[in-house]
């Protein structure tokens, strides 16, 4: 269990958030500056906060009140910078065993083998870190801060200097040492992808606050906040009006369409943002509008599309709208394909309700916030 409260502030930079996490890998997102690297610090123990209390598995190892700071060295909180900072003259064995001291050799070199064991680093036990590929060097740095046990591990950006191949590849291994040891680990990012594929739990971060945590569910099809939804790339964030309320229904009103959205408390006119993120839109052939019951069609013209990888994410302008585009819709590239969406022009799109997210809209803090 770890539970963090803390404030330090840095010329005009206040950092002061707040979280806890049990057992899970908890991902701290956000934009670069926003404090996530120096909550790492805090909780190691190498930078020390004006307030506040860090708490790892019941025993206190910062209290501001009670004057309780320990030392780095006897928090057992393993730690991996972003450049992992293993030493260049030590091999990887024995940077895999640096922390071990003080324990008899048979124990440390039982530790060590067996960590060389679980991150396929066989064979590579006499070799520097100069030696050694980006991937390999970051599973030495992992195996050394796992060595000695500790009941946190704090990692710093961990994928920031890979190609994209081999973070996909550690993301998951990353996932099954977490699962192996069952510890609580922290990971700093400001890579989505990093957080919808390891976030058991996800704590945002701007400016040094905590805007939203809760777990990846929770953070991105739920964003709390305007500033949330642009930080998890919610991308279809549209200002509409509360036109209706019903026992099981929310009626909004945007771009001259009524639109069905699961029951909140507003009131009728209160402005909001109706989100939904792109790949939630589904495209609906007009040959199967029979099959199911559907609410919230939308006729739409495609005017842009962006082609990644192995998708495509097309923008839509609604009927009758005067905007350059209205939405953005992500797909598979071989559905793409299959429904021959390079030959058209012209789709019939529904919005879910149950995908809908409805947030508060404050219109007198948005330049030019005419209502929709």
């Amino acid at each position: 269990m770890l539970d963090v409260t803390i404030q330090k502030r840095f010329g005009g930079f206040h950092l002061d958030v707040a979280f806890a996490a049990e057992h899970e890998l908890v991902v701290l997102f956000g934009p670069s500056g926003s404090g996530k690297s120096l909550t790492l610090q805090a909780i190691a123990g190498t930078l020390r906060p004006e307030a506040g209390r860090i708490i790892i598995d019941g025993q206190t190892v910062y209290d501001s009140e009670k004057h309780i700071d320990l030392p780095p060295q006897v928090r057992r909180v393993g730690y991996v910078p972003q450049h992992y900072a293993l030493f260049p003259h030590l091999t990887t064995s024995e940077n895999i065993g640096f922390g071990l001291k003080g324990i008899p050799r048979d124990e440390r070199n039982r530790r060590v083998a067996e960590l060389v064991e679980v991150f396929a680093l066989r064979g590579l036990e006499h070799r520097r870190p100069r030696e050694l590929s980006g991937g390999q060097q970051q599973r030495v740095a992992l195996a050394r801060a796992l060595a000695v046990q500790p009941r946190v591990l704090l990692l710093d950006e961990p994928f920031a200097a890979l190609d994209v191949l081999l973070r996909g590849v550690l993301r998951q291994e990353l996932a099954q040492v977490q699962k192996r040891w069952g510890i609580t680990m922290l990971l700093v990012t400001h890579d989505l992808a990093d957080v919808f594929t390891l976030g058991q739990h996800v704590v945002v971060y701007d400016k040094g606050r905590v805007i939203q945590q809760g777990t990846r569910e929770e953070v991105f099809f739920h964003p709390a906040t305007l500033r949330v939804a642009e930080l998890v790339g919610t991308r279809n964030i549209l200002p509409a009006v509360v036109a209706q309320v019903e026992e099981h229904t929310l009626w909004l009103s945007w771009q001259g369409h009524r639109i069905a959205a699961p029951p909140r408390p507003f009131a009728r006119g209160s402005p909001v943002y109706l989100c939904i993120r792109p790949t939630q839109i589904m495209i609906v052939r007009p040959d199967r509008l029979a099959e199911r019951k559907r609410e919230n069609l939308l006729w739409c013209t495609i005017v842009g599309k962006q082609i990644q990888t192995e998708t495509y994410t097309l923008h839509l302008r609604v009927d009758h709208s005067g905007n350059a585009y209205d939405l953005e819709l992500t797909l598979p590239a071989y559905v793409y394909h299959r429904l021959s969406l390079e030959r058209q022009e012209r789709l019939l799109v529904e919005l879910r309700r149950q995908d809908l997210h409805i947030i508060p809209r404050d219109i007198h803090t948005e330049p030019g916030s005419a209502e929709q």
